[in-house]
């Protein structure tokens, strides 16, 4: 899927293409107004594929294993190490 940014301007005079892009799932529009974004055209496939950041945190529980031997409730370094 291909990011495009255009102007407001540009997508106006061009609408009818760019939705077509956009529905066909090929593209995700960003409208820009003097170089700062205002806008997202996508599907509504592709906005369903966006997960939202509820959705991600706590995603990952449970995937992180730990190599032999290392006990992750011990410190990784020494307080000697630390004191001039």
């Amino acid at each position: 899927m291909i990011t495009k940014q255009i102007s407001v301007s540009e997508f106006k005079a061009h609408c009818t293409e760019e939705i077509r892009a956009v529905e066909k799932g090929d593209t995700i529009l960003e409208l820009t107004r003097h170089g700062r974004k205002v806008a997202v055209v996508k599907s509504p496939e592709a906005a369903e594929a966006t997960a939202d950041l509820e959705s991600w945190i706590g995603s990952g529980k449970g995937t992180v294993t730990f190599g032999p031997g290392y006990d992750p409730n011990v410190p990784a370094w020494n307080a000697s190490d630390w004191e001039s």
